[in-house]
């Protein structure tokens, strides 16, 4: 059985994103398993947001969640 979480891959990142802005997930698949399954490369990631808040690599998903990959920023 599968559920749909909601993705968002911003900036750099966005060629990462799924069509739709929706993907299925399986039970117990974690964020890092995720951003695999995408092909997006973890340690081009800055920052991942679980439904607005920062999240680990190991979070596990939950059916309904938007999960948002940030690159890296930077300045000065």
């Amino acid at each position: 059985m599968s559920f749909s979480v909601a993705v968002r891959a911003l900036a750099t990142l966005a060629a990462f994103a799924p069509a739709g802005g929706e993907t299925a997930i399986g039970p117990g698949e974690t964020i890092a398993g995720l951003a695999g399954r995408l092909g997006l490369p973890f340690d081009a990631v800055g920052t991942v947001l679980l439904n607005g808040r920062p999240a680990e690599a190991d979070t596990p998903l939950s059916p309904g969640d938007t999960v948002s990959f940030v690159p890296p920023i930077t300045g000065g």
